[in-house]
């Protein structure tokens, strides 16, 4: 395992913890379940790969979980754990992750998340099943990229053929 960006998956929890805060809202611990969840699988599939901090995600009834997330936050933030330690490159990117999601509520990203195929599959074996990052690179990488349809060359060679998607109201060009 390559070493991760933040020492501590309770760091990433503390700073979306105390982030809410600051914007004088309550964070669910479901809620808080989905966006460490999300931010993992977006910094996978924007940073070639690496692991943003060292989580272990299971699939829990309504979504994936952190377990050890879960049990340390499943009463609010404890009082007793200092400031996030956030390398000064990562909170932009945090930034951008609760900008996106964090105005939504937990059931709904629940919704969005419990049809997740790798969630879906880990889920069909029972639930604390682990949900290898391996597949959550895979599915964040495919889910972020543009549409990408798989050509097989005369040689036998398969190959993948980007195709630009056009913006809601505009037109491809002919």
């Amino acid at each position: 395992m390559t070493a991760t960006v933040v020492e501590s998956t309770i760091d990433v929890a503390l700073w979306f913890m105390d982030q809410a805060r600051r914007e004088d809202d309550y964070l669910q611990p479901q809620k808080l379940q989905r966006l460490i969840y999300i931010a993992q699988g977006s910094y996978a599939a924007t940073h070639h790969g690496r692991m943003l901090m060292p989580a272990l995600f299971v699939a829990g009834e309504t979504g994936p979980q952190d377990p050890n997330i879960f049990r340390l936050f499943e009463h609010g933030r404890p009082t007793n754990l200092g400031e996030a330690k956030i390398p000064a490159e990562t909170l932009h990117f945090l930034d951008m992750i609760w900008r996106r999601y964090g105005h939504h509520s937990s059931d709904y990203l629940n919704q969005q998340i419990k049809h997740h195929d790798i969630y879906v599959r880990a889920l069909k074996k029972g639930l604390g099943e682990e949900i290898p990052f391996p597949a959550i690179v895979r599915f964040f990488t495919r889910k972020e990229r543009p549409s990408v349809k798989k050509v097989k060359t005369a040689d036998g060679r398969v190959l993948e053929k980007w195709t630009p998607t056009a913006a809601p109201g505009q037109t491809k060009p002919e």
